[in-house]
């Protein structure tokens, strides 16, 4: 049905083909032809051959639906590494109810461009299907929750780099991660 529409599917429904997943090989799995992230953390990285796994100027739609506790997001100009989290990309945040883990305390949630432009509501429910559209044209990024506009960031020159952060952060090119951060995502 993607092509019907004019999207380009990257996940087929039925096995793991086009993905690579990090550290935790078995947090993903395909259940009911839908992709399934529940374990310690670990990353999916697309390596499928749409664009050679690298873009740069894209509009991504993904349907999600989270279980309580759940915190994942959706990495993009980013690159496969073996483990840890993406040090490279941006990370559009889900997370409904998630509040951390120990003294740490995650206020970042669903559709926060994570760290740069964070939405400290919850604007969508566990246990009900949403959807996450983001488009990067350029310098810009723009996040959309079940199409309402919540993002909508312009990168400086130069970029901004969080402070005490190793990361690559920048618009530039790279694939898509998945992350499975904590159980039921």
């Amino acid at each position: 049905t993607a092509a019907d529409d004019g999207w380009v599917a990257l996940f087929n429904g039925r096995n793991l083909d086009g993905w690579r997943p990090s550290e935790s090989q078995n947090s993903w799995k395909v259940v009911d032809d839908q992709l399934s992230a529940d374990g310690p953390r670990s990353h999916l990285f697309y390596t499928g051959p749409v664009r050679e796994s690298n873009f740069r100027n894209f509009e991504i739609e993904t349907e999600v639906m989270t279980q309580p506790g759940a915190n994942s997001g959706i990495y993009f100009h980013t690159a496969y590494q073996e483990k840890g989290f993406p040090r490279k990309g941006f990370e559009i945040q889900i997370n409904n109810t998630a509040t951390g883990e120990g003294s740490y305390r995650e206020r970042k949630k669903t559709a926060s461009l994570y760290g740069i432009r964070n939405i400290y509501k919850q604007l969508v429910l566990d246990n009900e299907w949403f959807k996450i559209h983001a488009a990067v044209r350029g310098k810009n990024i723009q996040v959309r929750l079940n199409g309402t506009l919540l993002v909508d960031y312009t990168e400086p020159a130069p970029p901004f780099i969080a402070p005490g952060t190793e990361r690559e952060r920048f618009l530039d090119r790279g694939t898509f991660a998945l992350q499975c951060h904590d159980a039921g995502s």
